[in-house]
């Protein structure tokens, strides 16, 4: 391997990103849960507030992939956009995922009644 004389120190700030996203995410899928066994909010509720957080969460990651990229490496900075998109996927599956298993555990209910 050649060494050019240009050290790459990897994505510091993007690994502090990712983890700043999880922390938010774990952190919210804990007050829902939090506010669902006390009975103050319903999980079909915290699944669509969920779901209305996403473009707020994909949008603002991507910005700020954006913000930090490194524009001296030649590229376009497409990669933030897919990274944003990519955090916002996954927070949609998990709005949904809460969504789904608020429409089950009401429907069992339902049921039993």
């Amino acid at each position: 391997m050649i060494n050019c004389g240009k050290v790459k120190r990897g994505g510091i700030v993007e690994n502090l990103i990712l983890i700043l996203y999880v922390l938010i995410l774990v952190s919210l899928n804990v007050v829902f849960f939090t506010l669902f066994r006390k009975g103050i909010l319903n999980l079909m509720v915290s699944g669509i507030i969920m779901m209305v957080l996403t473009p707020v969460i994909g949008f603002s990651s991507g910005a700020v992939f954006l913000h930090f990229y490194h524009w001296s490496s030649g590229g376009t900075g497409e990669g933030a956009g897919y990274g944003g998109a990519f955090l916002g996927f996954i927070t949609i599956a998990n709005g949904i995922l809460i969504l789904v298993i608020g429409v089950i555990r009401w429907i069992l209910n339902f049921v039993k009644k």
